[in-house]
């Protein structure tokens, strides 16, 4: 903890309404970025590889912020870098109509959008106290996912009035008063905390971890990830089996393999197979409220279906819904079509909401000792590292195989993933056991 520079007296809660803009041109942008890339003439493998290479990028980045966060403890200076420098990436898309320009200002964007993810969840522990935590957390999150879904509703109308590469001017406008909203809203706390200090919270993890939706500034590595503490992990115990935590690793890495897979080459396929930009703003609305609809009441379906198995439980519904999208991927075209993944993708989306949560306590309940900001580091870049992955193949698995071809290997992958998971909850069982009977 650090004395931060003098200023106001921190306030609590009108700070979270500068991140309901930002959040609302980014998932605007996000949502449209495969489908300006395919408007130019690119084609599915574009769409996987530029989205490989902005993955690529959102991992250094956010660790480079995360140390600069401490380095500066300033809240404000990275509220203004990352919603700024994204308006000026905004507006340079728009001016410079190119595939090639698109892939690049999409790398820089990686580099800016995260700025203010350690200080905005920094901010949450420093503006409150600690017993309303889990309540300012959910704060923060409402009012970025309020953001998301009026990004989409207003992607759809506008899409269904206007030309495509337009919502750039509305991404840097909402953007921009994230700007502005920044400079008069978030305070400087007179006391600072430290990104290490987040690792003991695992109150507002789980919306900090990289996940399939697109807003890009809910993601950020919590740590420098030490490759020491990764394979530490996933190395063998002595008796020749994974231990329960590299289990749970690995299922999480093929989670969001799988989910790549499936959501960075959905919108291509439903832009393919004439689906309109209006109805594909419309279809993501209804994950991303499917989404918040589930973290609402995720705590009463974790309870009522066993705890952690819940998370098991969503992976296996979550594989039959993408073998149902591989067969809608066959039998149905344009509006018959946008019926069925709302409907599908709704569902997916309300189904990852009950894994993450359900893998978050699950990490946390098994993730004590010194080193625990290192593993989370780990954790988070392993997740990351599976987008990557998928990202990448997806393109070339669609463009010569077919989409029906990728989400059938999607939801394959996420069988392993389950696999994994149950092997991790009986060896966490079982180390429970043992440590009970050795008392």
């Amino acid at each position: 903890m650090s004395d931060g520079p003098s200023s106001s007296r921190p306030d609590g809660k009108t700070w979270v309404w500068s991140v309901l803009p930002i959040n609302a041109g980014t998932q605007a942008f996000s949502t449209m970025a495969p489908l300006y890339i395919l408007h130019l003439g690119g084609t599915v493998v574009d769409v996987g590889l530029i989205a490989t290479l902005y993955n690529i990028a959102l991992i250094p980045a956010s660790v480079f912020w995360g140390y600069m966060t401490d380095r500066l403890a300033r809240r404000r200076l990275f509220f203004l870098i990352a919603s700024s420098g994204t308006v000026v990436v905004f507006l340079v898309m728009f001016l410079l109509p190119s595939i090639a320009a698109f892939a690049s200002l999409y790398g820089a964007l990686a580099l800016v959008v995260g700025a203010n993810s350690t200080a905005a969840n920094l901010m949450v522990m420093e503006t409150s106290e600690k017993k309303n935590w889990i309540a300012s957390y959910g704060r923060l999150s409402l009012f970025a996912n309020v953001g998301a879904s009026l990004g989409l509703a207003v992607g759809s109308v506008w899409t269904a009035l206007l030309p495509l590469d337009a919502l750039f001017l509305f991404a840097s406008g909402a953007t921009a008063l994230s700007v502005v909203l920044s400079f008069l809203l978030v305070p400087e706390p007179k006391l600072t905390l430290e990104s290490s200090q987040l690792a003991a919270h695992p109150v507002g993890y789980a919306s900090r971890v990289y996940h399939g939706m697109a807003s890009a500034v809910q993601h950020f590595v919590l740590a420098a990830p030490s490759p020491r503490e990764v394979l530490r992990v996933l190395r063998a115990s002595r008796g020749g089996a994974l231990s329960g935590r590299a289990l749970l690793f690995l299922s999480t890495f093929f989670f969001t393999t799988a989910s790549s897979l499936m959501n960075t080459s959905f919108t291509p396929f439903l832009y393919e197979f004439g689906v309109t930009d209006s109805e594909v703003f419309a279809l993501s609305l209804v994950n991303v409220v499917a989404q918040i609809a589930a973290y609402r009441g995720v705590g009463r379906l974790i309870q009522r279906f066993g705890g952690v198995k819940a998370g098991s439980y969503s992976i296996i519904a979550r594989a039959c819904f993408y073998m149902m999208v591989a067969f809608s991927a066959l039998a149905f075209r344009g509006f018959d079509l946008f019926i069925a993944g709302t409907i599908l993708f709704g569902i997916i989306g309300f189904g990852y909401a009950i894994w993450n949560s359900s893998t978050s306590v699950l990490l946390f309940s098994n993730m004590g000792g010194a080193r625990q900001g290192n593993l989370l580091g780990g954790y988070a870049a392993l997740s990351s590292l599976g987008t990557v992955v998928g990202a990448f193949l997806t393109g070339y698995i669609s463009y010569y195989d077919g989409y029906a071809t990728t989400f059938s290997i999607a939801a394959a992958v996420l069988l392993v993933s389950f696999f994994a998971l149950e092997a991790s909850l009986r060896r966490f069982g079982n180390t429970k056991r043992e440590e009970t009977a050795h008392e």
